[in-house]
């Protein structure tokens, strides 16, 4: 009852007050649009034309629509001006661009003809086929004589880089194989350090053994040198792991991110001769001792050239160590990075100094029979992660990379 009454209450006073605002806007709208009327004289003829309030204010919105049109249309004009700069600075942009996508498309063809000098003759690389597409709504016959030139040009470059990366994948797989032949897994780039120092190792040589009873020989007692081993543990290798977390990122990055750190790894890896003139007078393995004549353990190969044989880095590094120690003599042991070190023993004279950095083929001295040794050689030795590996597996990997698989002379040690 009492909303009942509120809403009479309220109805009362809003239907005046309404009912005196629209009579408001009603005169004011006349007062406005009053009648008016338009007077014509024509052949001495008065005629008169009148407008009342409604056509006045359909008069007016007619002249408002036209006005808006016309300012509309000064801004179209406007917009078509800027656009077709854009589009002029387009056109320049993309005859520029044309220009510089043939220059490097060109560029491209001459590293792909780089990389496959690398990987040897095309007949020994499976070309991968991949099929150019074009954009759907793509109408070459619509196309332009300049526009057509960029897509053959798109063509060839797709070509090329199919290309490349067959060579690359071929690359890849030599070096993968020749860094294997070393003794490194670099698929799972992890050695077993316990089953290689425990493995049975065979004795090789290039003679029969009588006739390299006398030949030169020497090397570490048991393998073992506490002074050089004690000089060595107080240098800082370089870190093993960082060649195994690059392979993984670079495999998920990119084939040819991985093809990058292989041909970075094998720059580093002692694949190279330490002497140019050599033959070898002990292999790798187990031996009979040339001073106690028991069967020990030979982590390296002794190499005999002629007098004072220059003996070089066969790959760059950083020595870590070049002095005297009691089995080896004066003895050099070069850091290649990625875990990997050589060492060169028996020099009669060092010709690098510790800390020194070196590039491959670096002399680091003449060839000895410093310390305990029997005659004039080279003790030289590769260790990944201080464990020995066989040289000649090295020696085979660099000849495999230099030459075609079916021409190598593998060192018969």
């Amino acid at each position: 009852m009492k909303k009942f009454i509120l809403r009479k209450k309220i109805s009362i006073i809003a239907e005046p007050l309404l009912f005196g605002v629209t009579k408001y806007f009603v005169k004011l709208f006349k007062l406005i649009f009053t009648k008016r009327t338009i007077l014509f004289v024509t052949n001495q003829k008065i005629r008169s034309v009148t407008f009342g309030p409604f056509s006045q204010a359909f008069f007016y919105i007619i002249i408002a629509w036209v006005i808006n049109l016309f300012t509309q249309s000064l801004n179209y004009d406007q917009i078509i001006n800027s656009k077709s700069e854009e589009i002029n600075k387009l056109k320049v942009a993309n005859s520029y661009f044309s220009d510089e996508f043939s220059i490097v498309n060109e560029k491209l063809k001459k590293v792909n003809q780089y990389i496959t000098t690398i990987t040897g003759p095309m007949q020994n690389v499976n070309i991968r086929e991949e099929k150019f597409i074009k954009p759907k709504d793509l109408d070459e016959e619509n196309l332009t004589k300049k526009d057509k030139q960029t897509l053959n040009e798109i063509k060839s470059s797709h070509q090329y880089l199919n290309s490349f990366v067959s060579t690359s994948s071929y690359r890849i797989k030599k070096i993968e194989k020749a860094i294997l032949r070393t003794g490194l897994n670099i698929k799972r780039p992890i050695i077993d350090i316990e089953k290689i120092k425990n493995q049975k190792i065979r004795e090789y040589s290039l003679n029969e053994k009588s006739a390299i009873e006398n030949l030169p020989k020497g090397g570490p007692e048991n393998d073992f040198d506490d002074e050089l081993e004690k000089a060595l543990s107080e240098k800082q290798i370089s870190d093993p792991e960082f060649i195994e977390r690059q392979i993984e990122q670079a495999k998920f990055n990119s084939e040819i991110e991985y093809l990058m750190v292989l041909e970075k790894l094998t720059k580093a890896l002692p694949l190279g001769q330490p002497m140019k003139n050599y033959y070898i007078s002990s292999g790798f393995g187990t031996r009979v001792d040339p001073i106690t004549h028991r069967h020990t353990p030979h982590r390296g190969l002794d190499f005999v050239g002629v007098s004072r044989e220059k003996v070089i880095s066969p790959s760059p590094g950083k020595v870590i160590l070049a002095r005297w120690f009691s089995d080896y003599g004066n003895a050099v042991v070069i850091d290649h990075g990625y875990g990997v070190t050589t060492r060169y023993g028996h020099l009669s004279k060092i010709k690098v100094s510790e800390g020194e950095k070196i590039k491959m083929g670096r002399v680091l001295g003449l060839q000895g029979s410093t310390g305990r040794s029997t005659g004039s050689h080279l003790h030289y030795e590769v260790r990944y992660r201080n464990v020995p590996l066989n040289p000649k597996r090295f020696l085979e990997a660099g000849e495999i990379l230099i030459n075609n698989e079916n021409d190598i002379k593998h060192v018969d040690i």
